[in-house]
């Protein structure tokens, strides 16, 4: 009877057993389905038919695992053991009816042309809640086939003997199915992460050693491809971090999608901040929102002049050109500003040198036409009239003299600094200073003004003496003719950190801060009248600055109105 009972323990024990097994081979192949969708899903959503063909052979085995995969109306993509075209219709078997529906169909059916069970394993793959495909893998019982053949009755009488055995055979042989299927889905949960280094190690049963490999393969040739899309961008972000125009790209409604540092600076806007919102959100321009309007509704480059309101304004010449995506649609422009605020200032001061030099020259000219003409016409006989007109035809002459001969400086500077033909010798400051002092000293007696000298007697740069003079020599001038009476015009000379520091400072009637950085330019007077007065013809700061700059300094002023002027120069020591 106890007999009896553990062969019948063992008999039930052997069917449980093989309804575990059923159910463990059950779970590889729907975890082994699962898998396979993932990876293709992104080809079913591009009906690419073809790699899922030559995918589905690669994975051929004789007398494997058998994986089927197709459409959600049942028709036969591609299979691993079998042509599609060759294979009957699928879509009546009992696992498949019930992934078209969207959940897991199981089915265990008998195969006369293998002679064993075989396990079906039908996924569906889904997208976006819709079905776009079925896996199918089935595999057959062959491992367990050994477990029952033979007579049951020397399995019952060996079944105390071997229980223990079997049992633990059972336990290592679902680990053995289960745990390379676990690392699978552990990598393929890595890769999803982002790991791309991590590698899987192939082994256990044919197929599963393959699909680690074919997972490998994919995986390297993924992070082939970031690298590249990665190097891609960083030489494009480089590219548009070293261009001197602003680039902003933006999206079909309006949104910035780009921004280079340039235009960063020139908006005042972040681009972390900025990205993804509307270009009048993060850029308050009426102009450039218009412009980018314009730009993606034309299907031609546009340009246009803008305008930035800022200390100081700046003008940007706008190129705006229409993105299209790969199918033709607009999906964007591309703005591309240069900022041309230099190029229009020195237009405007080409302008007014044009019309000052005209002005300065038409001025004496007509004055010496207008007296001559006036002798000629009687007044010469006039000895006190003709003396006078005389006198003054000289005096405008000699203006026009002295205009054509500080031109002629101008042009000789400039041309010794384009050649790089002025000689540069080691002079002592101190005694530029005091010749200069020296030589105005007369003129300005004269107006009740005294110069004092301030000046470290050690002081020594390279320079060209003659006309480092004549650069202190126009300061100063200018400095006793705009200064009042019983006043002082002081020069200090003086040494601060690396360079010898030159201050010219009057307490004349002074200059508005809006015309300060223009003083230098060629003919420009802060008062026009005043200035030709006192025989100033506009070009002796021009010429102080370009003497400074061929001595590698830089020369700046300040000034207020009644508050009198200084002017610094900067001269490497």
């Amino acid at each position: 009877m106890l007999t009896l009972a553990f062969v019948f323990f063992g008999y039930f024990t052997l069917i449980e057993f093989r309804e575990l097994q059923f159910e463990t081979v059950s779970e590889s192949l729907e975890s082994q389905s699962r898998m396979l969708g993932d990876i293709l899903k992104q080809k079913l959503s591009e009906s690419d038919k073809s790699f899922i063909s030559e995918w589905c052979e690669k994975l051929s085995s004789s007398g494997g695992q058998r994986i089927t995969v197709l459409a959600p109306d049942g028709t036969v993509l591609g299979d691993s053991q079998s042509l599609p075209a060759k294979m009957a219709d699928l879509s009546i078997r009992p696992e498949l009816r019930v992934a078209m529906k969207g959940f897991t169909g199981t089915a265990v059916r008998y195969s006369f042309f293998l002679n064993r069970d075989v396990v079906y394993v039908a996924v569906p793959i889904t997208d976006r809640g819709q079905i776009i495909g079925i896996v199918r893998t089935s595999d057959t019982t062959k491992r367990l086939s050994h477990v029952f053949e033979g007579s049951y009755l020397k399995f019952s009488i060996m079944v105390l003997l071997m229980l223990g055995a079997a049992l633990i055979g059972a336990i290592l042989l679902a680990n053995g199915v289960r745990r390379p299927i676990n690392e699978i889905k552990d990598a393929a949960v890595r890769f999803a992460e982002g790991d791309l280094e991590y590698k899987l190690v192939p082994g256990g049963a044919k197929e599963i050693a393959e699909l680690a490999s074919a997972l490998n393969h994919m995986v390297e040739e993924l992070r082939e491809r970031l690298d590249v899309m990665t190097r891609e961008r960083n030489e494009l972000e480089s590219l548009l971090g070293e261009m001197v125009e602003a680039v902003i790209v933006v999206d079909n409604k309006k949104r910035i999608v780009r921004m280079n540092q340039t235009a960063e600076t020139i908006f005042q806007a972040q681009f972390v901040k900025s990205s993804g919102k509307d270009i009048l959100e993060a850029i308050r321009n009426k102009s450039l929102n218009q412009f980018v309007i314009r730009s993606l509704s034309s299907s031609s480059p546009i340009e246009e002049e803008l305008t930035v309101i800022g200390n100081p304004d700046k003008v940007l010449q706008a190129h705006g050109t229409q993105i299209s995506d790969p199918q033709g649609k607009p999906a964007g422009a591309l703005i591309v500003l240069n900022d041309i605020s230099r190029l229009k200032n020195i237009d405007q001061i080409r302008k007014d040198f044009v019309a000052n030099v005209s002005h300065e020259l038409k001025t004496p000219v007509t004055s010496i036409k207008g007296f001559l003409e006036t002798l000629k016409d009687g007044a010469i006989n006039d000895p006190n009239a003709s003396e006078r007109f005389l006198n003054i035809a000289i005096k405008h002459t000699d203006r026009l003299t002295t205009i054509i001969e500080d031109l002629l400086k101008l042009s000789r500077v400039e041309q010794d600094a384009d050649r790089g033909a002025m000689k540069l010798e080691k002079g002592s400051v101190c005694g530029a200073v005091q010749s200069v002092a020296k030589f105005l000293e007369a003129m300005a007696l004269e107006r009740g003004i005294k110069i004092i000298v301030e000046c470290e007697a050690s002081l020594e740069i390279n320079m060209n003496r003659p006309l480092f003079e004549q650069a202190l020599s126009n300061l100063v001038d200018n400095a006793i003719k705009y200064s009042g009476p019983d006043s002082d015009v002081l020069i200090s000379a003086k040494r601060f950190d690396k360079e010898v520091i030159i201050e010219v400072r009057d307490k004349g009637c002074g200059i508005p801060g809006d015309q300060l950085p223009r003083i230098f330019e060629r003919f420009f007077r802060v008062d026009k009248a005043r200035t030709r007065d006192k025989g100033g013809a506009g070009l002796g700061l021009s010429i102080a600055r370009h003497i400074i700059n061929l001595h590698a300094g830089r020369i700046e002023a300040s000034s207020g109105i009644g508050q009198g002027s200084v002017f610094t120069i900067h001269i490497p020591a």
